[in-house]
Protein backbone atom coordinates (compact mmCIF):
# COMPACT_ATOMS: atom_id res chain seq x y z
CA UNK A 1 0.00 0.00 0.00
CA UNK A 2 2.66 2.44 1.10
CA UNK A 3 4.39 1.59 -2.37
CA UNK A 4 1.29 2.33 -4.43
CA UNK A 5 1.15 5.66 -2.15
CA UNK A 6 5.01 6.67 -3.28
CA UNK A 7 4.22 5.90 -6.72
CA UNK A 8 0.83 7.81 -7.08
CA UNK A 9 2.69 10.83 -5.37
CA UNK A 10 5.07 10.60 -8.15
CA UNK A 11 2.94 10.19 -10.68
CA UNK A 12 1.36 13.29 -9.84
CA UNK A 13 4.50 15.42 -9.12
CA UNK A 14 5.44 14.31 -13.16
CA UNK A 15 2.28 15.74 -13.74
CA UNK A 16 2.59 19.68 -12.37
CA UNK A 17 6.05 19.45 -13.74
CA UNK A 18 5.02 18.76 -17.01
CA UNK A 19 1.97 21.28 -17.15
CA UNK A 20 4.53 24.49 -15.11
CA UNK A 21 3.19 23.58 -11.77
CA UNK A 22 5.85 23.43 -9.50
CA UNK A 23 5.68 22.85 -5.60
CA UNK A 24 7.00 25.54 -3.92
CA UNK A 25 10.24 23.54 -2.62
CA UNK A 26 11.00 22.71 -6.13
CA UNK A 27 10.28 25.92 -7.12
CA UNK A 28 12.91 27.63 -5.30
CA UNK A 29 15.38 25.33 -6.40
CA UNK A 30 15.48 26.93 -9.75
CA UNK A 31 14.88 30.32 -8.38
CA UNK A 32 16.19 32.59 -9.94
CA UNK A 33 16.16 31.53 -13.89
CA UNK A 34 16.34 34.48 -14.99
CA UNK A 35 17.12 38.33 -14.55
CA UNK A 36 15.41 39.89 -11.45
CA UNK A 37 14.68 43.47 -10.57
CA UNK A 38 14.47 45.48 -7.48
CA UNK A 39 12.32 48.60 -7.74
CA UNK A 40 13.16 51.81 -6.26
CA UNK A 41 10.17 54.43 -5.73
CA UNK A 42 12.18 56.99 -5.67
CA UNK A 43 14.50 59.03 -8.08
CA UNK A 44 18.30 58.14 -8.64
CA UNK A 45 20.40 59.17 -5.85
CA UNK A 46 17.88 58.71 -3.13
CA UNK A 47 18.38 56.37 -0.28
CA UNK A 48 16.31 54.05 -1.47
CA UNK A 49 17.91 53.71 -4.96
CA UNK A 50 21.59 53.80 -3.14
CA UNK A 51 20.95 51.12 -0.73
CA UNK A 52 19.37 49.11 -3.83
CA UNK A 53 22.08 49.62 -5.78
CA UNK A 54 24.58 48.87 -2.80
CA UNK A 55 22.88 45.49 -2.14
CA UNK A 56 22.20 44.37 -6.35
CA UNK A 57 25.80 43.42 -7.15
CA UNK A 58 25.94 40.88 -4.53
CA UNK A 59 22.65 39.35 -4.81
CA UNK A 60 23.66 38.74 -8.87
CA UNK A 61 27.35 37.12 -7.30
CA UNK A 62 24.94 34.54 -4.71
CA UNK A 63 22.61 33.72 -6.89
CA UNK A 64 23.96 33.97 -10.48
CA UNK A 65 21.79 35.76 -12.27
CA UNK A 66 21.32 39.90 -12.93
CA UNK A 67 19.92 41.61 -9.91
CA UNK A 68 18.86 45.04 -11.69
CA UNK A 69 17.60 48.25 -9.66
CA UNK A 70 14.70 49.71 -11.51
CA UNK A 71 13.53 53.24 -10.55
CA UNK A 72 9.77 54.20 -10.34
CA UNK A 73 9.21 57.43 -8.46
CA UNK A 74 6.16 59.48 -7.66
CA UNK A 75 3.61 60.50 -5.24
CA UNK A 76 5.73 60.14 -2.25
CA UNK A 77 6.90 56.47 -3.06
CA UNK A 78 3.52 55.08 -3.86
CA UNK A 79 4.01 54.92 -7.49
CA UNK A 80 6.40 52.20 -7.45
CA UNK A 81 5.59 49.92 -4.45
CA UNK A 82 2.35 49.97 -6.14
CA UNK A 83 3.86 48.85 -9.43
CA UNK A 84 5.53 46.37 -6.83
CA UNK A 85 2.70 44.85 -5.52
CA UNK A 86 0.61 44.50 -8.45
CA UNK A 87 3.53 42.33 -9.67
CA UNK A 88 3.42 38.75 -10.63
CA UNK A 89 4.63 37.01 -6.74
CA UNK A 90 7.19 34.97 -8.41
CA UNK A 91 10.20 36.53 -7.07
CA UNK A 92 10.98 37.99 -10.19
CA UNK A 93 10.06 41.52 -8.82
CA UNK A 94 11.35 43.04 -5.63
CA UNK A 95 11.43 46.62 -3.33
CA UNK A 96 13.01 48.39 -1.33
CA UNK A 97 10.66 48.93 1.23
CA UNK A 98 10.87 51.79 4.07
CA UNK A 99 8.47 53.55 6.80
CA UNK A 100 7.79 56.05 4.25
CA UNK A 101 6.07 53.25 1.52
CA UNK A 102 5.01 51.01 4.29
CA UNK A 103 4.00 53.20 6.97
CA UNK A 104 3.73 57.17 6.69
CA UNK A 105 1.81 56.27 3.45
CA UNK A 106 -0.57 54.63 4.56
CA UNK A 107 -1.56 57.74 7.34
CA UNK A 108 -1.67 60.26 5.11
CA UNK A 109 -4.19 59.10 1.75
CA UNK A 110 -6.17 56.00 0.98
CA UNK A 111 -3.62 53.58 -0.79
CA UNK A 112 -3.90 51.55 -4.08
CA UNK A 113 -2.14 48.83 -2.03
CA UNK A 114 -2.27 47.28 1.37
CA UNK A 115 0.93 47.52 3.30
CA UNK A 116 0.51 44.47 4.92
CA UNK A 117 -1.19 42.26 2.82
CA UNK A 118 0.22 43.27 -0.61
CA UNK A 119 3.72 42.18 0.16
CA UNK A 120 5.74 39.47 2.18
CA UNK A 121 8.47 40.81 3.66
CA UNK A 122 11.95 39.73 3.08
CA UNK A 123 14.28 41.16 5.62
CA UNK A 124 15.55 44.51 7.03
CA UNK A 125 19.15 46.18 5.41
CA UNK A 126 19.80 48.94 7.76
CA UNK A 127 18.71 51.81 9.74
CA UNK A 128 19.63 55.46 9.17
CA UNK A 129 19.01 58.46 10.79
CA UNK A 130 18.67 62.09 9.55
CA UNK A 131 20.84 64.92 9.94
CA UNK A 132 20.13 68.75 10.64
CA UNK A 133 21.76 70.19 7.99
CA UNK A 134 21.97 74.30 7.40
CA UNK A 135 22.92 76.57 4.71
CA UNK A 136 26.97 78.18 5.23
CA UNK A 137 24.85 81.50 6.00
CA UNK A 138 22.29 80.65 8.56
CA UNK A 139 23.37 81.90 11.42
CA UNK A 140 23.13 78.76 13.85
CA UNK A 141 25.80 75.92 14.96
CA UNK A 142 23.56 74.16 17.29
CA UNK A 143 20.03 72.87 17.97
CA UNK A 144 19.40 75.37 20.96
CA UNK A 145 20.57 78.31 18.67
CA UNK A 146 18.10 77.23 15.54
CA UNK A 147 15.25 76.85 18.45
CA UNK A 148 16.35 80.50 19.46
CA UNK A 149 16.25 82.19 15.52
CA UNK A 150 13.38 80.12 15.05
CA UNK A 151 11.24 81.71 18.18
CA UNK A 152 12.79 85.28 17.01
CA UNK A 153 11.80 84.94 13.59
CA UNK A 154 8.49 82.83 13.96
CA UNK A 155 7.13 81.70 10.84
CA UNK A 156 10.50 82.90 8.72
CA UNK A 157 12.76 80.06 8.79
CA UNK A 158 11.75 77.62 6.76
CA UNK A 159 12.71 73.90 5.87
CA UNK A 160 12.43 71.76 2.64
CA UNK A 161 12.05 67.90 2.28
CA UNK A 162 10.95 65.41 -0.25
CA UNK A 163 7.09 65.89 0.48
CA UNK A 164 4.05 66.44 2.60
CA UNK A 165 4.29 63.17 5.36
CA UNK A 166 7.72 62.39 3.78
CA UNK A 167 10.18 61.51 7.00
CA UNK A 168 12.27 64.43 6.04
CA UNK A 169 8.36 66.49 6.73
CA UNK A 170 8.16 64.31 10.21
CA UNK A 171 11.14 65.14 11.71
CA UNK A 172 10.72 68.69 11.36
CA UNK A 173 7.42 68.52 12.38
CA UNK A 174 8.74 66.45 15.66
CA UNK A 175 11.11 69.33 15.73
CA UNK A 176 8.28 72.22 16.12
CA UNK A 177 6.22 70.01 18.30
CA UNK A 178 9.12 69.11 20.71
CA UNK A 179 9.87 72.84 20.83
CA UNK A 180 7.39 74.77 20.29
CA UNK A 181 8.83 77.01 17.34
CA UNK A 182 7.27 76.99 13.71
CA UNK A 183 9.34 76.13 11.10
CA UNK A 184 7.84 76.49 7.74
CA UNK A 185 7.47 73.25 5.48
CA UNK A 186 8.61 73.82 1.78
CA UNK A 187 7.51 70.64 0.05
CA UNK A 188 9.48 69.79 -3.02
CA UNK A 189 8.56 66.59 -5.26
CA UNK A 190 12.13 64.80 -3.97
CA UNK A 191 14.50 65.07 -1.38
CA UNK A 192 17.33 65.88 -3.82
CA UNK A 193 15.43 68.59 -4.79
CA UNK A 194 14.99 70.13 -1.65
CA UNK A 195 18.75 69.50 -1.21
CA UNK A 196 19.64 71.39 -4.05
CA UNK A 197 17.60 74.26 -3.42
CA UNK A 198 19.32 74.08 0.15
CA UNK A 199 23.09 74.21 -1.91
CA UNK A 200 22.02 77.17 -3.55
CA UNK A 201 21.08 79.17 -0.82
CA UNK A 202 17.14 79.38 -1.48
CA UNK A 203 15.58 77.86 2.10
CA UNK A 204 17.15 77.61 5.43
CA UNK A 205 17.60 74.00 6.03
CA UNK A 206 16.36 70.39 5.56
CA UNK A 207 16.53 67.22 8.11
CA UNK A 208 18.35 64.82 5.24
CA UNK A 209 19.19 61.46 5.45
CA UNK A 210 22.98 60.93 5.70
CA UNK A 211 23.15 58.90 2.44
CA UNK A 212 22.71 61.89 0.45
CA UNK A 213 24.27 64.65 2.51
CA UNK A 214 27.12 63.28 3.49
CA UNK A 215 29.54 64.27 0.84
CA UNK A 216 28.33 68.14 1.59
CA UNK A 217 28.86 68.42 4.86
CA UNK A 218 32.43 67.06 4.33
CA UNK A 219 32.82 69.67 1.78
CA UNK A 220 31.48 72.53 3.90
CA UNK A 221 29.03 72.96 1.68
CA UNK A 222 26.31 72.96 4.38
CA UNK A 223 26.75 72.34 8.26
CA UNK A 224 25.60 69.41 9.95
CA UNK A 225 23.49 70.96 13.69
CA UNK A 226 22.84 67.52 14.34
CA UNK A 227 21.86 63.83 13.73
CA UNK A 228 18.28 62.58 14.78
CA UNK A 229 19.40 59.22 16.28
CA UNK A 230 19.35 57.94 19.30
CA UNK A 231 23.11 58.26 19.64
CA UNK A 232 26.26 59.93 17.64
CA UNK A 233 27.29 58.23 14.67
CA UNK A 234 30.58 56.98 13.21
CA UNK A 235 31.14 59.12 10.57
CA UNK A 236 30.26 62.46 12.10
CA UNK A 237 31.35 61.55 16.08
CA UNK A 238 31.68 64.98 16.78
CA UNK A 239 27.68 66.25 15.78
CA UNK A 240 25.63 65.41 18.68
CA UNK A 241 21.92 64.19 18.46
CA UNK A 242 18.71 66.46 18.80
CA UNK A 243 18.53 64.75 22.39
CA UNK A 244 22.14 65.70 23.80
CA UNK A 245 21.35 68.87 22.41
CA UNK A 246 18.16 70.47 24.52
CA UNK A 247 15.65 67.94 23.03
CA UNK A 248 15.29 64.98 25.39
CA UNK A 249 13.30 62.33 23.77
CA UNK A 250 13.85 63.36 20.36
CA UNK A 251 14.46 60.10 17.76
CA UNK A 252 13.41 59.58 14.48
CA UNK A 253 15.02 57.72 11.73
CA UNK A 254 14.47 55.36 9.02
CA UNK A 255 14.56 51.53 8.79
CA UNK A 256 15.58 49.91 4.66
CA UNK A 257 14.12 46.56 3.94
CA UNK A 258 13.86 44.01 1.10
CA UNK A 259 9.76 42.94 0.32
CA UNK A 260 8.18 41.08 -2.63
CA UNK A 261 4.38 41.02 -3.92
CA UNK A 262 2.27 38.82 -1.49
CA UNK A 263 1.35 35.66 -2.54
CA UNK A 264 5.33 35.11 -3.34
CA UNK A 265 6.05 31.47 -2.27
CA UNK A 266 7.53 31.39 1.35
CA UNK A 267 10.80 28.88 -0.08
CA UNK A 268 11.53 31.91 -2.30
CA UNK A 269 10.92 34.42 0.17
CA UNK A 270 13.28 32.40 2.96
CA UNK A 271 15.61 31.82 0.31
CA UNK A 272 15.69 35.39 -0.47
CA UNK A 273 16.39 36.17 3.17
CA UNK A 274 19.16 33.78 3.34
CA UNK A 275 20.89 35.70 0.84
CA UNK A 276 20.16 38.99 2.17
CA UNK A 277 21.29 38.18 5.60
CA UNK A 278 24.40 36.63 3.96
CA UNK A 279 24.70 40.15 1.69
CA UNK A 280 24.56 42.69 4.47
CA UNK A 281 27.12 40.55 6.20
CA UNK A 282 29.43 40.33 4.11
CA UNK A 283 32.61 42.74 4.68
CA UNK A 284 32.54 44.76 1.57
CA UNK A 285 28.38 45.34 1.77
CA UNK A 286 28.61 46.19 5.65
CA UNK A 287 31.87 48.73 4.94
CA UNK A 288 29.73 50.55 2.37
CA UNK A 289 26.61 50.90 4.37
CA UNK A 290 28.64 52.06 7.29
CA UNK A 291 30.27 54.83 4.68
CA UNK A 292 26.73 55.75 3.95
CA UNK A 293 26.03 56.33 7.61
CA UNK A 294 23.57 53.11 7.89
CA UNK A 295 23.75 50.99 10.43
CA UNK A 296 23.05 47.06 9.00
CA UNK A 297 20.29 45.91 10.93
CA UNK A 298 19.01 42.01 9.59
CA UNK A 299 15.60 40.58 10.43
CA UNK A 300 13.67 37.39 9.64
CA UNK A 301 10.22 37.84 7.09
CA UNK A 302 8.04 37.85 10.58
CA UNK A 303 10.45 40.63 12.40
CA UNK A 304 10.10 43.28 9.03
CA UNK A 305 6.28 42.28 9.12
CA UNK A 306 5.78 42.97 12.71
CA UNK A 307 8.05 46.32 12.40
CA UNK A 308 5.48 47.35 9.20
CA UNK A 309 2.56 46.55 11.49
CA UNK A 310 4.21 48.66 14.79
CA UNK A 311 4.72 51.53 12.58
CA UNK A 312 1.84 51.76 10.98
CA UNK A 313 0.61 52.88 14.33
CA UNK A 314 3.11 54.55 14.95
CA UNK A 315 3.49 57.04 11.94
CA UNK A 316 -0.32 57.58 12.04
CA UNK A 317 -0.15 59.19 15.60
CA UNK A 318 3.04 60.93 13.99
CA UNK A 319 1.17 62.42 11.17
CA UNK A 320 -1.94 62.92 12.87
CA UNK A 321 0.05 65.58 15.55
CA UNK A 322 2.22 67.21 12.99
CA UNK A 323 -1.17 67.69 10.68
CA UNK A 324 0.13 66.76 7.62
CA UNK A 325 -2.21 66.15 4.76
CA UNK A 326 -1.51 64.17 1.20
CA UNK A 327 -0.46 66.86 -1.49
Amino acid sequence: MRRLFVRHFAVIGLTLAGAGIMPHAAFSQTYPARPVRIISAFAPGGSNDVIARIISPKFTELLGQQFIVENRPGAGGVIGTDAAAKAAPDGYTLTIATATTHAIAAALRPLPYDPVKDFAPIGLIGITPYVIIVHPTVPVKTVKELVSLAKSRSGQVDFGSGGVGTPGHLAGAMLNSMTGIKLVHIPYKSGNLALNDLLGGHISLTFSTTITSTQFIQSKRVRAVAVTSAKRIPAFPDVPTVAESGVPGYEFTLWLGLAAPGGTPSSIVQRLNDTLLKTVQSPGVRTQLVNQSVEPVTSTPRELADRIAKDLVVYSKIVKDSGARAE
